[in-house]
């Protein structure tokens, strides 16, 4: 999860570490159901019945066009959610896109972190250098999931 600001040496940084690794990635993204599953097998948690919520992380999908691309053709969000000790996780079941808030950043970076790298990367992610960067990155610092 990137928590700074974005500055031109970051950026030359994962154009870099894209150029470097995006011809031996190959397409690994797992479905929403995936990541829902790993995220209620690893995590304990309590269902957030939260129509509020639920209807920030569609939102927040719909507005977002990488996001709203992941869904498929003529679908709007169905989100699962949870509450991890503080943390509220917004899961698409659809799409595979998430949604990770908390007043804690760190505690949020952790969760967000770890499905992210879970989820792992499309065909049009591995287009993206911050992505890509990012997934390699976590890839290094996070021990490997087994799926």
């Amino acid at each position: 999860m990137l928590t700074t600001e974005v500055i031109p040496e970051l950026v030359e940084g994962w154009k870099r570490i894209f150029e470097a690794n995006r011809l031996s990635l190959h397409p690994n993204r797992k479905t929403g159901k995936g990541i829902d599953d790993y995220f209620r097998k690893k995590y304990h948690y309590q269902t957030f019945d939260n129509e509020e919520f639920r209807k920030i992380v569609a939102y927040n999908i719909m507005e977002n066009e990488h996001s709203r691309r992941k869904l498929p053709q003529g679908t709007r969000p169905n989100p699962q959610c949870y509450c991890k000790d503080g943390v509220l996780v917004g899961i698409d079941l659809l799409s595979g896109e998430f949604h990770v808030e908390c007043e804690d950043i760190n505690k949020a970076a952790a969760v967000y972190d770890d499905l992210f790298l879970y989820r792992g990367l499309d065909e049009e992610d591995l287009k993206n250098y911050f992505l890509v960067a990012e997934y390699i990155r976590l890839s290094e610092v996070l021990p490997l999931q087994k799926s």
